[in-house]
């Protein structure tokens, strides 16, 4: 099984993992996520009908207003929220909800959708498992 490691910047302390969903597109939180259900609703967003619960979402950065964080904790609070939220670019409506952001490495080259992604924001480190399963039995994200 391959791993790759990416640091970055913790915005907020803490460790997760789970299955990764990566997206080249930024997610609107407030418009385009559905924090009742964790499901992405926008139209036209090409994650359209897929779960964020207890996912490692990675995207260049978050869009809209500053209501996506209500609607991310909302989400959160609700139990549908993702596990992380891995942001290329360090920008203000990102870090109100974001784990890891300001990637040193490129994650839309290193991580698929599927794959299996441990985030530690204590030290900005995110690493990949080129797996859909965890990469070991006591890790069931």
């Amino acid at each position: 099984m391959q791993t790759k490691t990416i640091t970055g910047r913790g915005v907020v302390g803490g460790k997760t993992e789970g299955q990764a969903v990566v997206s080249m597109v930024p997610l609107c939180f407030r418009t385009e996520y559905d924090p009742a259900t964790g499901e992405v609703i926008g139209l036209r967003h090409p994650l359209r009908g897929q779960n964020l619960r207890n996912k490692v979402l990675i995207m260049p950065s978050t869009k809209g207003s500053c209501g996506n964080s209500m609607s991310f904790s909302t989400g959160c609070k609700e139990g549908n929220g993702p596990a992380a939220l891995v942001c290329m670019r360090r920008e203000p409506l990102a870090v109100l909800s974001c784990v890891v952001n300001g990637m040193e490495g490129n994650p839309f080259e290193l991580v698929d959708t599927g794959d299996y992604v441990q985030v530690d924001a204590d030290s900005g480190v995110v690493t990949v498992w080129k797996s859909a399963a965890p990469p070991h039995p006591d890790r069931a994200g």
